[in-house]
């Protein structure tokens, strides 16, 4: 049931991102500038914005500490989202890539990004949180209907 919704998640967010095919007016980069230039001009204008995504799916990670099927999805998304942000580094510092192209990336997964956050958060505000125990262990379930391991007891 759990990767069924989990699978889900991701369907969702691909068919979310697929949907605005629209780039907006201001960025796309002026021909006028040197690829220098709108290197620097992407850097300030997309940097912030995948730091952003970075510090809420880190927020994310901390609240699924006990919700082990969240974290192997998660792990996923951290490693798609490090090798998006590797992909558009190496094709800026490559001075043969037209820079259209990685404007358009970077949109296009940074809207990935947010609708799969989102779908994360919503996910989350589900989730229940138990305290399990046996003898003088102590372990916390975290799903959508938690249920302590055999042989501990709910707290």
């Amino acid at each position: 049931m759990r990767k069924k919704s989990i699978a889900a998640i991701f369907t969702i967010t691909i068919l979310l991102a697929g949907s605005s095919s629209s780039v907006a007016e201001d960025s796309i980069p002026s021909p006028t500038l040197s690829r220098a230039e709108q290197v620097i001009k992407f850097h300030a204008k997309y940097d912030s914005k995948f730091d952003e995504s970075y510090a809420k799916l880190m927020a994310i990670q901390a609240k699924i500490k006990y919700n082990t099927s969240m974290k192997n999805a998660f792990k996923a998304i951290i490693k798609d989202f490090n090798g998006v942000r590797s992909f558009v580094e190496n094709g800026l510092s490559s001075d043969t890539e037209g820079i259209e192209v990685f404007v358009s990336y970077a949109e296009e997964e940074l809207g990935e990004f947010d609708n799969t956050i989102y779908l994360l958060q919503k996910e989350i505000a589900k989730s229940k949180t138990i305290t399990c125990n046996k003898g003088k262990i102590i372990k916390k379930v975290m799903a959508l209907k938690p249920k302590c391991p055999t042989g501990y007891k709910k707290k």
